[in-house]
């Protein structure tokens, strides 16, 4: 069974590694895709018979019902099925759509083209399976949505399998057959597409994580085995031990870098150097948890190892704490590490930005705190004894208030740890005077908050510093900035103009034409946030400069300037203009030869920024991930000044206009950092009058109250955690039954429960109020932008193309004003104008009204419709109003998407919720302390009672409780003081019956044994008066021999009488300090000349051994306990007397033993009673004076016996230290 036991946690950790191993190279490097494709062909043939069952009441309804109008009311249940199911429908009449189940896919006009039956259709967002049917006049098409396919991507916008298809992103769809595609057919068995696998790793992450877990498993097991067999070689070493450990573990983390085992890892994301890296060793922030989780192990072992023995431990105490010192430094040091080099938030008064990067950086640091924290107590455990408290209070006491003020004046973690260090021994010190025992839950409280706070504070300390640096590499981005995604379209544009044939026809002046064609078809949307110019050349044309008033030729003017500040806008005739006047500014040329003139015609297009632009801002959704500004930056604000006048700005903060409003000053630093309105504010300086701010909202007090709940109870659930899973006896107190914890339990749930239901109710009635508030705002400008469009259409009866052009400016003007996006629809439901155009042309929804609003507004004549929609991964909400005329005729729909806004109504509700779970979390936390506090106070006099009563002692006065309160427990500290009374009155009765018991039995062996020697004693008397009276011959030898018995037996009743008295009255002692091994020498001094004695001293190197008591009185019991063992040694054998004296920090330890025969069995029981003796004389009263004697220093008397080998008898005193038992 041992041997079974040896071999299982090495079973164990292979076990896990070989499965671990098989599931990363069998089930993820080689996984047939057969099966990945086959069970996408069962989905792709259930999802076309569901599609069939559709398509054939959609037909059989377009049978009955011809000819047909109203298809919106007739097919209003397909609407959904988009969005539920991925199914979608399209009737066409007569080559014009008619009915459409949603606007989730664009419609693009080779829909009508599809052959009848089944196909695979692309669309701009989407790849699709189509069915067509022809019924009648009617085309009848079904989609099956496979796949996003958006031309980018952002966290909106993803190419994926749709649900429920399960293929991994990777894997593409094609109509073409290919060698290596996996061909997908119909329910007919005829080919539809093919799928083309394509990555190395074909498994989502789950999988990835669980093949992660199972090495993980595997080397924790390792880990234990790794222990397990450094124990077994290095059992007393215990440096051996650990410097072994340590190279082991260096080991496991070098061979995981070197050669990247498992490979597994490479492929989760927190295993990539996105979120952190600073070298080789150190590349991503998995590797730099995976440390921790070493360094954590290490720490459990030290604390299970660590020990202070032989004669240099007190020598140890110090270097034990400079160690303990440097590991708090240590960790101070990864942690500053740790963020300064990660782009992971860990402001937690921002739970909502809080991500499983940030949870991980935050266990990282739990565990190496708490490891340094372990270290910690178990140094303070094996000093305690060793070092002197007073001294150790006053150097923490001088050493704390020090580094606080450190703290301040450099704010590093480093010195932050050191506090922690010094204010953990500081109370770990102080802990018994505090009245809170050791791992309960008022001393996790204490010490979980001192961690808590600590770690808030290096954290955000540092974090502050790392935004510093943030700032500043903005702000010098910003000096130059460009625009990315101005370029992006701006590439795109020039594909364009190569094709365009409408801009060669309008090149005629004045121009005015092509300049409102270019206006409304190339530069609206994103590029309404530049002020643009035109500027139309042929031939030897001259531009007027302004303000200098100077003509120059227009072709060389131009190309000088491009050549000085321009440069080029890959693939694209554009130009980026570094102007240095804090404006971002591009410059186009685009060139159209003529016939007639050598130097042909040039559109020249200046587009530069606008100053101070105020707009609704470019939605994220538009935008490639790669272009949005990175999450770094979400919180700042930034103002260009050129001329110390302000040109550009950003965020929430508000900038004043002029620079010198904030008295900047003339120094040539070229960062200036400054505090003001609650902000912390980087100025940089690029030029004389040239600045950038840059700024963020400064941290105070509250964030770190907000802050603190969270991480108190991540740290108290990782506790929780660690104790039950590695500790076994926390594991039996976390669940304890004492009254102090039901009292704590019973409050802490009450209060819980009635937080939950009050903060459930709160957040439900006021998100509730916030949708209303919400939809209110939306319909007020749903309203006034109604009453704007309606009061320039109220006489039309039609929308014209010269309105529609109308209309697009105009939106775009309202959209400014009101802040929202507006779309116009026809009453066909088909796109007439948009404030936001790019999102329709980009293919990204349709330019199709969404049907059910279209079915509500046109089918039940709704006056307006709020519904929740959906883009990619975006929810938001969208309005729908008709528009009339004043004849009441519909002219079209009016819709308010507010997708552009939604990421501020998501932030509204979250900072919303977040502000209540922050209150309530905090309400949470006061209620723990408060019913630890109340627990503590109510169970404080039933904690006294019952320490009083564990120090009743009968023959010993025992202390009342003073309690005044009239409540429950002061009637039962009433009724403890009453019993007190008592029990004292009752043990003084008891004592003097028991004297009066003990005098009798006493008194009839003292008779029985003085009657002994008496009767034989008158007896001789007797004979010795008539021997006399006869004159009997040899009267005097007879006297003689007479006389001598008698003084003997006077001599045993003189002994008797003698043994009596000691036993009866031990003088009373005269405790003085001496030297214990003098005083055990000059008793052993006694025996020496017996020769058929051998006398054994040991004493363990020890000197002397000074002890506070009566001296006489110990050399009494020390020679009754010899002249004992001489006695108990048979006459036949050489006796040894083995005496031996060793001491540790509290007590000496005086052994005396012998070879003798041993005590019997029967014997044992009555060993110390007073009238007992295994001897042939004597009363057996000095093994009781012995007990008695030793009992009054405070010490303790036993024996070990062994029949035929001897006995040995035990004496333990306490030493004397420093007067501590002078008493």
């Amino acid at each position: 069974m041992k041997e079974f036991r040896r071999y299982i946690l090495p079973a164990l950790s292979l076990l896990f590694f070989v499965a671990a191993f098989v599931l990363e190279h069998r089930n993820i490097y080689h996984q047939p895709e057969k099966k990945i494709i086959h069970n996408f062909q069962q989905t792709f043939l259930e999802q076309e018979r569901k599609l069939a069952e559709y398509l054939d009441e959609a037909e059989k309804k377009l049978t009955q019902n011809q000819p047909y109008e109203n298809y919106a009311s007739t097919f209003a249940d397909l609407n959904k099925l988009f969005e539920n199911d991925g199914l979608g429908f399209v009737i066409f009449s007569e080559q014009k759509m008619v009915y459409w189940s949603s606007n989730g896919f664009s419609f693009p006009n080779l829909l009508t083209k599809l052959s009848v039956g089944n196909g695979l259709l692309t669309l701009p967002n989407g790849i699709f399976a189509a069915q067509k049917r022809i019924v009648g006049n009617h085309q009848l098409i079904g989609l099956i949505h496979v796949k996003t396919n958006y031309s980018y991507e952002n966290q909106f916008l993803e190419n994926k399998f749709i649900a429920p298809f399960k293929l991994p992103a990777q894997f593409r769809i094609t109509a073409e057959r290919s060698k290596n595609a996996y061909e997908i057919q119909d329910s007919a068995n005829l080919y539809l597409f093919s799928v083309i696998p394509g990555g190395k790793i074909q498994v989502g992450e789950p999988q990835f994580y669980t093949t992660a877990f199972l090495y993980l498993l595997g080397l924790t097991f390792l880990l234990l085995v790794v222990y397990r067999r450094i124990k077994d070689y290095h059992e007393e070493n215990f440096l051996a031990k650990m410097l072994v450990l340590t190279v082991v573990l260096f080991v496991i983390y070098w061979i995981h870098v070197l050669f990247g085992l498992p490979a597994i890892l490479d492929h989760l994301e927190i295993f990539s150097a996105k979120y952190y890296a600073i070298s080789k060793m150190l590349p991503s922030l998995g590797d730099f948890f995976l440390i921790t989780v070493l360094i954590f192990f290490w720490s459990l072992v030290f604390i299970r190892e660590f020990e202070l023995k032989g004669k240099y431990r007190k020598a140890m105490v110090i270097p034990s704490f400079v160690f303990v010192g440097a590991l708090y430094q240590i960790v101070g040091l990864m942690i500053g590490n740790l963020i300064r080099n990660s782009s992971i938030t860990y402001k937690l008064n921002r739970i909502t930005d809080i991500d499983q990067f940030s949870v991980s950086s935050y266990l990282a640091i739990a565990m190496l705190l708490f490891s340094v924290f372990l270290i910690n107590l178990k140094i303070i455990e094996k000093t305690e004894k060793l070092i002197n408290k007073r001294t150790f209070l006053n150097i923490h006491l001088i050493a704390l208030p020090i580094s606080l003020l450190l703290c301040i004046l450099f704010h590093t973690s480093e010195f932050y740890l050191l506090a922690l260090f010094l204010a953990v021994n500081l109370l770990q010190n102080q802990i018994k005077k505090l009245h809170i025992s050791g791992f309960s839950l008022s001393y996790s409280i204490l010490f979980i908050s001192l961690f808590s706070v600590t770690s808030l504070v290096v954290v955000y300390k540092t974090v502050e510093q790392r935004d510093i640096q943030i700032q500043k590499l903005m702000a010098v981005n910003l000096s130059s900035e460009q625009d990315p995604v101005a370029e992006v379209f701006l590439a795109n544009m020039q594909n364009q103009f190569n094709v365009d044939s409408i801009i060669p026809r309008l090149l005629n002046p004045p121009y005015k034409e092509l300049e409102n064609y270019l206006t409304s078809n190339y530069f609206d949307g994103y590029f309404r946030k530049y002020d643009i110019q035109f500027t139309f050349c042929a031939g030897n044309d001259s531009v007027l400069i302004q303000p200098e008033n100077v003509s120059e030729p227009c072709f060389p003017y131009f190309d000088k300037m491009i050549e000085v500040s321009g440069t080029k806008v890959p693939g694209s005739s554009f130009y980026y203009m570094n102007n240095m006047d804090g404006r971002v500014s591009y410059f186009g040329k685009i060139h159209y030869p003529l016939v007639d003139d050598s130097k042909g015609f040039s559109l020249f297009i200046e587009l530069i920024a606008k100053k101070v632009s105020e707009g609704i801002g470019f939605p994220e959704l538009l935008m490639d991930r790669t272009l949005i500004k990175p999450f770094r930056y979400k919180y700042l604000s930034y103002a260009k000044y050129f001329d110390e006048e302000l040109v550009s700005r950003s965020g929430e903060y508000t900038y004043n206009y002029y620079l010198q409003s904030y008295y900047i000053g003339n120094s040539d630093t070229e960062f200036e950092l400054r505090k003001f309105d609650g902000y912390d504010h980087v100025i940089y300086r690029f030029d004389s009058k040239n600045y950038i701010i840059v700024s963020k909202r400064s941290l105070i007090f509250t964030d770190y109250l907000i802050s603190f709940p969270y991480i108190f109870v991540f740290y108290f659930v990782f506790v929780l955690t660690i104790g039950l899973i590695g500790n076994p006896q926390f594991r039996k107190l976390i669940i304890p039954h004492d009254l102090r914890f039901r009292i704590q339990a019973a409050i802490i749930s009450v209060v819980l429960v009635s937080l939950l239901f009050v903060a459930a109710g709160t957040i439900y009635y006021n998100l509730q109020e916030y949708q209303k508030r919400h939809r209110h705002d939306l319909q007020d400008k749903m309203r006034s932008i109604s009453e704007e469009i309606t009061n320039r259409l109220i006489n039309v009866s039609s929308i014209t193309p010269e309105l529609q052009q109308w209309l697009f400016r105009e939106l775009y003007k309202l959209s400014n004003i009101f802040r929202t996006d507006i779309n116009i629809y026809d009453v066909k439901g088909e796109l007439l104008a948009s404030s936001r155009p790019e999102i329709f042309r980009k293919g990204i929804t349709s330019e199709r009204m969404n049907a059910e609003a279209f079915y509500e507004l046109s089918e039940k004549y709704q006056l307006n419709f709020f519904h929740p929609e959906k883009i990619g991964n975006l929810s938001y909400l969208s309005a729908y109003e008709p528009i009339l005329n004043n004849r009441g005729d519909y002219l079209g729909y009016l819709n308010l998407p507010y997708f552009t806004r939604e990421d501020e109504l998501k932030q509204g509700i979250s900072t919303f919720i977040v502000a209540f779970i922050n209150l309530y979390l905090l309400l949470f936390l006061a209620s723990v302390i408060v019913a630890v506090f109340l627990s503590n106070k109510i169970t404080l006099p039933l904690s006294l009672i019952r320490e009083k009563l564990k120090g009743i002692q009968l023959g010993k006065k025992n202390e009342q409780i003073n309690y005044q309160a009239e409540d429950e427990i002061g009637a039962l500290v009433r009724e403890y003081n009453h019993k007190v009374d008592e029990l004292a009155e009752s043990a003084e009765l008891l004592a003097r019956s028991e004297r009066e018991s003990a005098w009798r039995e006493m008194a009839k062996q003292v008779a029985h044994e003085i009657k002994n020697p008496l009767t034989p004693m008158k007896l001789n008397i007797q004979y010795l008066q008539r021997a006399k009276a006869e004159g009997r011959e040899h009267y005097d030898d007879y006297f003689e021999r007479v006389t001598q018995n008698l003084i003997e037996q006077i001599d045993t009743l003189s002994g008797i009488a003698t043994e009596f008295s000691n036993f009866a009255q031990i003088p009373k002692a005269k405790n003085e300090v001496f030297d214990l091994i003098e005083v055990l020498k000059n008793v052993c001094e006694l025996f020496v000349p017996n020769q058929n004695l051998h006398f054994s001293f040991k004493m363990n190197d020890l000197k002397e051994v000074s002890i506070f008591a009566d001296k006489e009185q110990l050399s009494r019991a020390f020679l009754n306990l010899i002249k004992n063992s001489i006695q108990a040694i048979p006459a036949e054998i050489n006796g040894e007397i083995r005496i031996e004296v060793a001491k540790d920090d509290s007590v000496a330890r005086i052994s005396i033993g012998d070879n003798g025969s041993g005590i019997s069995e029967e014997a044992l029981e009555h060993l110390f009673q007073p009238n007992f003796t295994t001897k042939t004389s004597g009363m057996g009263l000095g093994l009781s004076i012995v007990k008695n004697i030793v009992s009054n220093f405070g010490g303790k008397l036993w024996y070990t016996t062994q029949i035929g080998e001897g006995t040995t008898f035990y004496i333990e005193i306490p030493v004397f230290k420093n007067g501590k038992n002078l008493k």
